[in-house]
């Protein structure tokens, strides 16, 4: 197993950084979908759920998102369950799209969706209007009787459609259709930190990252557990932004502080969680990553593994993952 921490002010980091600052405001045709899905969510969210839908199987539809749930690429989307349904009320199947960014702010929900150049012009309207969406000037409406699954339906009351970006924003209020997350540096800090474009990515505010990969108020024994472990490697400190990302067989965890030497000091206590009792799930944390690579860059914490295949859920938002946690 490759160990260790280093300190690090990369020339590599910085160019990536640029790419991505600068990728987040072109279209997705200029840029990746990761940073045209980020430039779609709204300014305030908390939390962001990223798919890449371009790498997903073209065969049979259910086949491919059976795949893509059982190798956690697909955990974090919100059309994969419904995809079937997704087709017949659209007209078209998610394997169509992009990429997808599901967004949650303190009042509201949101779901923007990318599409590349090969999918036709005017298609997205058509598929709106097919749904049971009514025109109201720039932006849709959901009608009363629209078939769209419940599942949906509260992310999508309102649309619009950015042809030149290849993006469709929906949301449950039409204050969910203001994007710009990409705007703020300690979300960029993180995202870009993830290095390996991401089959899927879960990027959280702090206090979410801490609720949900960590151990606090679980209870009994995993919360004991958590608590004595996470003191024994020296204490966990929360984060300003937390990622989890999957690619092929990889594993990333990304958290930004508030300083490069707290950055530094949770890179040696992390790395201290990454052996040992999965806390919280069967057997130890090498039966489900290996090869950890922990590192301290500026503000930021990251950790990378190699995903062994079969392994339980990691994108999974509600259980303990106490070296991503707090």
């Amino acid at each position: 197993m490759s160990r260790g921490w280093a300190m690090r002010r990369s020339v590599v980091m910085f160019v990536a950084f640029a790419v991505v600052a600068a990728g987040c405001t072109a279209s997705p045709s200029a840029s990746s979908p990761l940073a045209a899905a980020l430039a779609a969510a709204p300014v305030d969210a908390v939390e962001v759920s990223f798919t890449d839908w371009s790498r997903v199987d073209d065969d049979d539809l259910a086949a491919a998102v059976r795949a893509g749930l059982a190798d956690d690429t697909l955990t974090r989307s919100a059309i994969a369950p419904l995809a079937v349904q997704w087709e017949e009320v659209f007209g078209f199947s998610p394997q169509d799209l992009d990429w997808e960014a599901g967004s949650l702010t303190e009042s509201g929900s949101s779901l923007a969706v990318g599409w590349s150049s090969s999918f036709g012009s005017g298609r997205i309207a058509d598929a709106l209007e097919a749904a049971g969406y009514e025109r109201d000037g720039e932006r849709w409406r959901l009608g009363d009787d629209a078939p769209l699954p419940a599942g949906l339906a509260a992310s999508m009351m309102v649309a619009e459609i950015d042809e030149s970006s290849r993006t469709l924003r929906a949301g449950s209020d039409d204050g969910a259709l203001d994007g710009g997350l990409s705007t703020r540096r300690a979300v960029r800090d993180v995202v870009v930190a993830v290095s390996e474009a991401p089959a899927a990515m879960l990027l959280q505010r702090g206090d979410r990252a801490c609720a949900t990969a960590g151990v606090s108020g679980r209870g009994g024994q995993v919360a004991e557990q958590g608590k004595a472990a996470a003191e024994r490697a020296g204490g966990l400190s929360e984060p300003t932004w937390g990622v989890r990302a999957v690619g092929e067989r990889s594993f990333t965890v990304v958290l930004g502080f508030d300083s490069p030497g707290l950055a530094t000091d949770q890179a040696r206590v992390r790395e201290r969680l990454t052996t040992g009792a999965f806390i919280g799930r069967s057997g130890a944390v090498t039966d489900v990553v290996t090869d950890a690579d922990v590192t301290a860059e500026e503000n930021v914490t990251r950790l990378s593994f190699t995903r062994r295949p079969g392994g339980p859920s990691l994108m999974d938002s509600t259980g303990p993952i106490l070296f991503a946690g707090c």
